[in-house]
């Protein structure tokens, strides 16, 4: 049986320095209580748990990272792109999607070129972009799972054609009598 991704092995993580927004947005969430939730102001902490984190390949992450995250201990803002490279190189499996309150064009192409899974805008329909991105990667994930399950199901045909095709061209060198007439 092939494993499947579901809500209940669906990890969706969130970093904002605006935490009140987030758990605001999550309210309305209806599906909420299906996934995995947390939730981090801050991304320093975030990476402490997330390094510790045992991943399987039954797990998804899905990080939503804010554009605009907290001041590090020099008072520089921390930049989201690091965040980004960061989380892919501790885990390059995990989905991450921007969302912010401005479309900065060159953050998101620049996003997109180190992995970032999309950007959503903040706004009234954040709610639905946040399910919609939620489901539409585990969907694709599962896409995925059956795409390489027929793969090698193919390939194991095509191997047991092909051995069929080599022993009975053996047992025809071998016993030529047998197929004539």
């Amino acid at each position: 049986m092939t494993r499947r991704f579901s809500r209940s092995n669906t990890n969706v993580i969130f970093i904002d320095n605006d935490d009140s927004y987030i758990r605001d947005v999550l309210a309305k969430f209806e599906e909420v209580n299906e996934y995995n939730i947390k939730i981090y102001s801050r991304s320093r902490e975030f990476f402490e748990d997330f390094r510790l984190i045992e991943r399987t390949r039954n797990e998804i992450y899905i990080i939503f990272l804010a554009t605009t995250l907290e001041f590090d201990e020099d008072n520089n803002q921390v930049d989201v792109l690091d965040v980004l490279k960061k989380i892919k190189q501790i885990n390059p499996n995990s989905e991450v999607v921007l969302y912010s309150d401005n479309d900065d064009i060159n953050l998101v192409s620049s996003a997109f070129h180190y992995g970032a899974y999309t950007f959503i805008k903040k706004n009234e329909n954040i709610i639905l972009r946040i399910e919609n991105n939620i489901k539409g990667i585990i969907s694709q994930k599962n896409f995925l799972i059956k795409k390489d399950a027929s793969r090698r199901f193919t390939r194991i045909f095509l191997i047991f054609i092909a051995s069929v095709a080599i022993l009975l061209l053996l047992i025809y060198m071998i016993f030529p009598e047998w197929f004539l007439s």
